[in-house]
């Protein structure tokens, strides 16, 4: 598909447009009726009018009397959306629209247009036979083409040609009408096959114009090399071929050369030691200049730099004449420039005679017939021109004061000291002159002359009798030094301070160009550079203001330069000329601004600033240029606004104008560049380019290349800002905002490309086209004609919200269409893998070019809402994977095989996300750290299910490469062992098993033999001890299990160790492993040497342990047979509910399965379910953590034996305070009582006593005395079960021991809980129940023994 011309996509982007409508001439009366007339038919006619620009045409035909009324509809097809802009605002007529499209692409139905007209633009046509196709589809039968151009008739005014001239020297090889390339449409065998031959016809007329609509039509050509607000740079005109020769292969470093622009004359000069080259500049824009050379004043004695150069002006009509003057004070003066063209053999030499050692510095003309010279050891020299008889004489002389005889200063001591002209220091010492500029002229005809040396100032008045008087001597250095060594970024004690230039404004206020040492960065020495405006009260100075000059020198090599200052708009602008780089910077405003060249074989030859106007020519050694400044704008410039966005256009131009390899300018940021300015610039601009604002995007309708483009832009941004090394002075907050913008854009990419291959598959329907339709539905924006490219045109930068909605989307979409959710589960999940894997891959490949350190600061790929969506997807697909119509045999086929991915991203979004949450900038967030845990928490629950789920639907593979990454080591035990484990060898993943130990050494260990301990399975890790035995050392180093590793020990014959283990189990006050322990012993004993170890330990237990020992080592078992039976009668609950569940829909569904009538206490509720986490996480609880739950649970005739256990744990323990222990007994035996329903056992009307004690025996009270009774229970001494007793409940301290650490908000609501409990035990009057049940359960008990 052809394109549209670069030139033509640069011209008639943006911000050209409203100039082109206002400037273009209109389209007249008789031209619109000869296209009416040509038309077959009266209409009412279908027009397509393409390259339709601002409208001017369409606005024509619309308002013509003869078309209005028989146009039935007009589509303006126009490749610019800058021009699509302007004709939106202009054109108000329902019957035209306006769309995008090109020649060849109108996007227009077949054989829909009457009439096919292109008004202005069809030179531009790149692909003349796919236009012809292009208007053959869309035109009916005998429908019409008609092409039309306004143009300036060349013979109708000799100026009109001359216009032309100067606007053809800008088209750069772009195909305009005059070339005639457009007439190939023609000669085509497409147009000769579809089009019968063409009709031409033209007509003369006369439009009125001012010289500012000239200017203006002309500027609508210029090629733009940088524009903001403020400024804008164009070509103006080429350099003369034999300055181009000259300069081609320059090298400026080496050899040095001198130039200028004389706006007064209209020529410019380059100069080299040996040659001087003349040329009027205003010619070169008509075309190729003549060019005048010119052999410079030589020294035999010394290799000189470039002659000063000064242009004689001898009016309007004449050529000027020509000054070179020698740094050695040679001069030659030709008459007139035009000798030049005959060899420039026949000039005049005349000579300063300088004193040895002494060389000239400046040359300045005054006027047409008055020069003056300044020299290094503080000479000022006069130059009088004079002519005779049509001859020339050059007069020269050191200014001096007058003769005694004209003059009373002879009889009076000069209080400027000395008469002496010479510029001279403290200690006399002549000082090197600077600078000299011109100051006011009197009415009297007397000049004012300034010389600026190294420290100080002189003030000379010119005579017009001949002579010269100095007025003023100051030190200018010592007052502007006191200023400038306070500046924030000079180097205060080190300053060294130079004076280069001055310029005096038509106000008479002087401005000198300072420079001077600045600090160091990253170890570059730093020369800078301030304008200095002062305020005179004769004889002295004082500063009245410093501005700092955007350009600084380096310790980089660079080519010679003195930096030279000129006055725009009567001082308001003062530019500042150095090699590479002329800077701006205004007096009224804050305004700062530069323009700098771009190749090191380019430099400044010379600035000119253009009279009465506010634009300035530029001088360089590859072209002219000129600069258009806005006075308006750069003084309401604001330095709350304007720095940022000063900033921002930099980068927009670098984007716009840097890319282009003709563009002779380079883009940089000033040196002392605003933080704040650079980052708000960045990112604004960064927005801008994900909007596609049309400033700094271009329209275009393959929205494959304008996303191509936009990422571009902002690779070209970061480029730019690292370019600069400005990267280090933006916060990591804001790089990331610049990184997370591009990322956005790449998955924005990703998924549009990943869309159009869908598209070619003519779907049914799309996942994608529904959710971005919701979603530019809910935010408003859903009248686009085409919503899906309006969503990647400017709403990328919410693709996160996009994905957040898709779950939503696809569940909606199956209940609306009641289509199967498995259809709609592929295209959903490739495009949340498209999205966030070409961002987070984009992100990782240049986290150095954007300097991300640290964690993402809340990501959009890792927020609450991505996550779920990541699950949700997963959890879904899996249903559908391992349902009954599932297949698990086929993990390459969608959506099986894109489970592997979809557990890839939420790893690495719970990842990313925790690391925000972990990191100090997260601390600020509300509720961060109960994020970070409860997130932690369900990872630690999820992960090895999605790992087992990867395993179960085939992507064993997967599986363990996604654990490997994470270092899950536990999860590559429980993978590892879901076959046969015993004996090792039989375990498939047997090598597995060996390469991890090997690899991962301690970290995998520690986790293999905590899963054989949980597991029961120690066969397994003791048949290993010999291969393992440093393994099994070091684990249970870190991992104290005495109940466990005394068997290891045995098996070491470290008896005494065994022998100490065995005490310190009978001692400890968590024996969960213990049960673990007796359930792996009878396979143990099957080992040929076990039955010894066994006996061993038979006599160890017989030597070691006394009864009391023996006790508690079996009260230990106990509690872990508790612990066991409480896991599986709660994992029983969750048997009943499909699916996988996350740790808190766990704890939830328990709840309302085994506690429901904790709803009445909230207190009590959270604890249980705290401790309901820790049980399923596998923690090991105390024993009040156990009994809480044994006694909080609802209980009933198959559970009541659980209240006697938690009485019965409560006895054997030794580790609780004997008070809170005591209040445990009481709150277990309350709980008892509140079990049953007395109310309604009561109730005994019409009940037999046989069924009342029935009714009795089915009580929790009963139930618990039996079942104290049966083991051998003392009720009287050992539990104390009156109901009395029951209501006493802890006290406040006492629950905040039970539960440490606990909110003071929570502690409350338990307390209100144990009250509650009180109070509803108060309302029984159960004393005399009490006595007859436990009678009841006493004489049961011993008749059944």
């Amino acid at each position: 598909m052809a394109t549209v011309h670069s030139v033509a996509q640069v011209g008639f982007g943006t911000g050209t447009n409203e100039l082109y409508d206002r400037i273009r001439p209109r389209y007249q009366p008789w031209a619109l009726e000869h296209i009416k007339n040509s038309l077959p038919s009266s209409g009412p006619y279908n027009i397509v009018e393409l390259g339709s620009g601002t409208g001017i045409f369409t606005r024509a035909i619309l308002a013509d009397p003869a078309w209005s009324s028989s146009i039935k509809e007009l589509k303006a097809v126009e490749p610019s959306e800058g021009m699509r802009s302007v004709f939106e605002k202009t054109v108000h007529d329902e019957r035209a629209k306006t769309f995008d499209g090109t020649f060849d692409a109108t996007g227009v139905e077949d054989g829909w247009a009457d009439l096919i007209v292109v008004a202005q633009a069809f030179h531009w046509c790149p692909d003349h036979v796919l236009a012809v196709r292009e208007f053959s589809r869309i035109l009916k039968p005998h429908g019409v083409v008609a092409l039309i151009w306004n143009l300036e008739d060349r013979d109708g005014a000799r100026w009109a040609a001359q216009v032309r001239d100067l606007i053809e020297q800008h088209e750069k090889g772009t195909p305009q009408f005059h070339l005639g390339l457009w007439r190939k449409f023609f000669t085509t065998p497409e147009y000769d096959a579809a089009f019968a031959k063409q009709e031409e016809k033209e007509w003369s007329y006369n439009l009125e114009a001012t010289e500012q609509i000239v200017v203006d039509r002309a500027s609508s050509k210029m090629t733009t090399y940088a524009k903001t607000d403020e400024l804008s740079v164009t070509f103006y005109a080429s350099l003369p071929v034999e300055v181009k020769r000259e300069l081609r292969n320059a090298d400026f470093f080496k050899t040095a050369y001198m130039g200028g622009i004389d706006t007064t004359t209209g020529f410019a000069v380059v100069a080299s030691a040996d040659r001087c080259f003349v040329w009027q500049h205003a010619q070169a824009i008509k075309g190729t200049p003549t060019c005048y050379i010119f052999v410079c004043p030589t020294d035999p004695d010394a290799v000189l730099p470039p002659p000063f150069q000064a242009l004689v002006p001898h009016g309007l009509t004449q050529e000027p004449g020509l000054i070179l003057l020698s740094h050695s004070g040679h001069i030659r003066f030709w008459q007139s420039i035009g000798i030049g063209l005959a060899g420039g053999d026949n000039f005049a030499t005349f000579d300063l005679n300088l004193a040895e050692g002494d060389t000239v510095t400046n040359l300045l003309r005054v006027d047409s017939q008055l020069f003056v010279a300044s020299t290094s050891q503080g000479l000022l020299y006069r130059l009088n021109l004079t002519s005779t008889g049509g001859k020339y004489h050059l007069a020269t002389r050191v200014f001096s004061r007058p003769p005694p005889a004209r003059s009373l200063s002879s009889l009076f001591p000069s209080f400027l000291g000395s008469s002496s002209s010479t510029l001279v220091d403290k200690s006399g010492a002549p000082q090197y002159i600077r600078s000299i500029a011109l100051g006011r002229a009197s009415p009297t005809g007397e000049r004012d002359i300034w010389a600026l040396g190294e420290e100080r100032i002189q003030k000379w008045v010119m005579k017009p009798e001949g002579w010269e008087e100095k007025v003023i001597d100051d030190n200018l250095a010592e007052t502007i030094k006191m200023v400038v060594q306070d500046s924030p970024s000079a180097e205060g004690d080190k300053l060294d301070l130079e004076l280069l230039d001055l310029a005096i404004n038509e106000a008479g206020t002087f401005i000198v160009l300072v420079s001077y040492a600045g600090k160091e960065e990253s170890g570059n020495l730093r020369r800078l550079y301030s304008l200095i405006q002062l305020e005179q009260v004769e004889p002295f100075f004082s500063v009245a203001k410093l501005k700092t000059v955007p350009y600084q020198n380096t310790s980089a090599p660079t080519a010679p330069v003195v930096p030279r200052i000129q006055l725009l708009l009567s001082g308001a602008i003062v530019s500042v000329e150095f090699g590479d780089t002329v800077a701006f910077c205004s007096q009224d405003s804050d305004y700062q601004d530069r323009i700098q060249l771009k190749s090191v074989a380019d430099r400044t030859l010379g600035v000119g600033v253009l009279q009465d106007s506010n634009s300035l020519l530029v001088l360089t050694a590859s072209s002219m240029m000129q600069v258009h400044l806005s006075l308006d704008k750069i003084r309401n410039f604001s330095a709350q606004t304007g720095k940022t966005n000063l900033i921002k256009s930099i980068m927009m131009q670098a984007i716009l104008y840097g890319s282009f390899p003709e563009n002779p300018l380079h883009f940089s940021f000033p040196p002392e560049v605003d933080e704040d300015s650079l980052m708000r610039g960045a990112e604004q601009l960064s927005q801008a380019v994900l909007k596609s604002e049309p400033e700094v995007v271009r329209r275009n309708h393959d929205l494959t290349a304008q996303l191509k483009s936009r990422k571009d832009r902002l690779n070209w941004l970061i480029g730019f800002i690292n370019e600069n090394l400005v990267r280090g002075k933006m916060s990591q907050r804001s790089r990331q905002k610049l990184a997370v913008d591009a990322e956005k854009l790449h998955a924005s990419y990703a998924l549009w490309l990943q869309y159009n291959e869908l598209l070619e598959t003519s779907p049914k329907f799309s996942v994608l086209n529904d959710c971005v339709h919701a979603y530019m539905a809910e935010i408003g924006e859903r009248s686009h004609e085409d919503v899906m490219r309006a969503f990647f045109r400017s709403k990328v930068s919410d693709i996160g919200r996009l994905i957040r909605k898709l779950v939503d989307v696809i569940n909606l979409s199956a209940k609306q269409t009641g289509r199967d959710l498995s259809l709609l589960l592929p295209e959903a999940n490739q495009i949340v893998i498209t999205a966030l894997l070409s961002a987070t891959e984009f992100r990782e490949a240049n986290k150095q070019v954007y300097g991300i350190e640290g964690p993402m600061i809340s990501s959009w790929t890792s927020r609450p809402g991505t996550i779920d969506v990541v699950l949700s997807l997963f959890d879904a697909t899996t249903k559908v994977v391992e349902g009954a119509n599932g297949d698990r045999s086929a993990p390459t086929k969608e959506p099986s095989s894109q489970l592997p991915k979809l557990a890839w991203l939420l790893f690495l979004c719970v990842e990313e996300r925790l690391q925000w949450l972990s990191s100090p900038a997260a601390a600020e967030e509300l509720n961060v750290s109960q994020d970070k845990d409860e997130l932690e928490t369900r990872f630690a629950s999820l992960r090895p299910e999605v790992l087992d789920t990867l395993r179960r639907t085939g992507h064993h593979q997967e599986a363990f490469l996604l654990a490997e990454k994470y270092d899950d080591f536990a999860s590559l035990v429980a993978l590892c062992h879901r076959d046969t484990i015993y004996p090792p060898e039989a375990n498939p993943h047997f090598e597995r098993i060996q390469t991890y130990i090997k690899t991962y050494k301690e970290n995998f260990t520690n986790e293999l033999y905590q899963w054989y301990i949980q597991h029961g399975e120690l066969r397994i890790m003791f048949s290993q001890e010999v291969a393992q035995s440093a393994f099994i050392d070091r684990f249970f180093e870190k991992k104290p299990n005495p109940g466990i590793s005394w068997l290891h020990d045995i098996s070491k014959e470290r008896f005494a160790d065994a022998s100490s283990a065995l005490l310190a189990e009978s001692k400890g006050a968590n024996n969960l492993d213990v049960k673990h322990v007796r359930r792996s012993l009878l396979p143990i004993s099957t080992f040929a040497d076990r039955p010894l170890i066994i006996g061993k330990l038979a006599t160890l237990a017989d030597e070691n342990c006394d009864e009391t020992m023996l006790d508690a080592f079996h009260a230990g078992l106990n509690f872990v047979s508790v612990h066991d039976a409480l896991i599986e009668e709660f994992r029983a609950a969750l048997e009943t509910v499909r699916g996988r569940h996350s740790l808190e829909s766990q704890v939830d569904i328990i709840v309302k399965a085994k506690a429901p009538s904790l709803k009445e206490t909230r207190g009590f509720a959270m604890c249980f379910k705290d401790l309901l986490k820790h049980l399923l996480q596998g923690k090991a609880l105390s024993i009040e953590d156990a009994v809480d739950l044994l006694t909080l649970k609802d209980n009933d005739i198959t559970t009541f034996t659980d209240f006697a256990v938690a009485l019965q744990l409560l006895k054997s323990a030794t580790d609780i305070p004997e008070g809170r222990r005591a209040s445990a007994f009481r709150t277990v035996w309350r709980r008892v009582y509140l079990n049953d329903d007395w109310n309604a056992l009561e109730k005994t009307a019409n009940v037999s006593d046989s069924e009342i004690m029935e009714r009795l025996s089915k009580t929790a009270l009963y139930n618990t005395l039996t079942t104290l009774l049966k083991s051998g229970a003392d009720l009287d001494k050992e539990y104390n079960a009156s109901p009395d007793v029951a209501l006493i409940v802890p006290t406040q301290a006492e629950i905040t021991s039970r539960w440490p650490g606990t909110s003071a908000e929570l502690i409350e609501a338990i307390v209100e809980d144990y009250n509650y409990e009180r109070d509803s035990l108060g309302e029984l009057d159960l004393q005399d129940v009490y006595l007859r049940v436990k009678e009841m359960a006493i004489q049961d008990v011993w008749l059944s023994n």
